[in-house]
């Protein structure tokens, strides 16, 4: 539990008896006004005890796994993936494990390797670009470039690294949906971490939005693709998180959903004075550890969160957002669940996310469930 390897309850449950620097308390409870066992006004005091206590040593066990041969043979099995994206129908995923990128056609048994341009090198934080069928975009990690972005087209097996990208250490880049030859592009810039080291490339943490250039709606070898016009935009977002984020209404907005909050930040208004654009709240988590929201329309240029999605204790629930009153958090805790609230997993799940009509929510660890309305 904790810090503490164990505590329990008294047989009346006015008390916990707990370990705690080298002694064991008696903590008294008592109950507040919703019935839950909260802390008494008393002060704990120690159990005064005196315990004899004998160890024998067992023989070291020899033999069983190879551990030497598992960690140094030339192929392992991968059994951890993370940062899960679907494609805006739903017929396609992609996914991160072990520092490769993979897409898989939903339905189908076999995940495929996306195309890149260094085999050798790891990749993360993968997304499908918005109307362009089949084209992925992810990130690139070497110990001396750092972060570089790459295209890739899964039929075509063709993949172009984007040019003009600042050095540093970039994730989570989306496009928009948006006509014409320039596009924009965000992702998020961090300062380091103890893997990436935190001496280069430190400053500047947060939001980035910038213009991508050519069409890229048909990748050739050898064409250039680059970003240009990157700006530093301020916001709420937590770059120590995780964030999963794409484009609304072409790139006049952005969802940001992150372990606790899903919000949306305005660029079509104008920012205050310090540069912030006005940032709306769609959902909000107690204890969530992830949580996604597929958006709905109301009225011109405000959103609201149709259904809400988050992982609580391991496991995925989905919300109506209807239910959810304005500045209520969502939460699975029995007698104090939200309203309407329904537990999708069976054996727990992670990385849940929507596509981008709504109707379909993927998570690891568990099925697609198909949602044409949800009441």
């Amino acid at each position: 539990m904790g810090t503490y390897p164990s505590f329990a309850f008294t047989p009346n449950d006015t008390a916990i008896v707990i370990w705690a620097a080298g002694q064991i308390f008696y903590v008294p409870l008592t109950a507040n006004s919703r019935g839950e066992k909260v802390a008494s006004s008393k002060s704990p005091a120690p159990i005064r005890f005196t315990a004899h206590v004998e160890k024998r040593l067992a023989e070291t066990r020899k033999g069983g796994v190879n551990v030497v041969g598992f960690e140094t043979q030339d192929s392992q099995k991968v059994r951890a993936f993370k940062e899960l994206r679907a494609h805006g129908d739903g017929k396609k995923v992609v996914f991160q494990a072990a520092g490769v990128t993979y897409w898989q056609e939903v339905g189908k048994k076999t995940a495929q390797k996306v195309p890149v341009t260094d085999p050798d090198a790891p990749y993360y934080s993968p997304s499908f670009v918005p109307g362009v069928e089949d084209t992925i975009l992810h990130a690139r990690w070497s110990d001396s470039m750092y972060t570089k972005f790459e295209l890739a087209d899964l039929q075509a097996q063709v993949a172009v690294e984007v040019q003009g990208l600042p050095f540093g250490r970039y994730f989570s880049p989306v496009i928009c949906r948006c006509n014409g030859q320039t596009r924009t592009i965000a992702f998020l810039k961090t300062s380091g971490s103890y893997l990436s080291g935190n001496i280069l490339a430190t400053t500047g943490a947060g939001l980035y939005l910038g213009d991508i250039t050519p069409n890229i709606s048909e990748l050739v070898p050898n064409i250039t693709v680059s970003i240009t016009n990157i700006r530093f935009v301020p916001s709420e977002i937590d770059v120590e998180d995780q964030v999963n984020m794409r484009f609304l209404e072409t790139d006049k907005k952005l969802l940001v959903q992150q372990s606790n909050r899903a919000f949306v930040i305005d660029f079509s208004a104008e920012p205050n004075k310090l540069g912030e654009y006005p940032h709306t709240t769609l959902a909000s988590g107690e204890m969530s550890t992830e949580l996604v929201v597929s958006p709905s329309l109301v009225k011109e240029g405000e959103f609201v969160a149709e259904n809400i999605a988050f992982v609580d204790f391991f496991h995925v629930y989905l919300a109506p957002g209807d239910r959810v009153k304005e500045g209520e958090t969502v939460w699975s805790r029995p007698a104090n669940a939200t309203k309407g609230l329904i537990r999708l997993s069976l054996d727990g799940g992670h990385d849940v996310t929507w596509t981008d009509d709504g109707k379909k929510l993927f998570w690891f660890l568990g099925l697609s469930l198909p949602f044409p309305k949800i009441l």
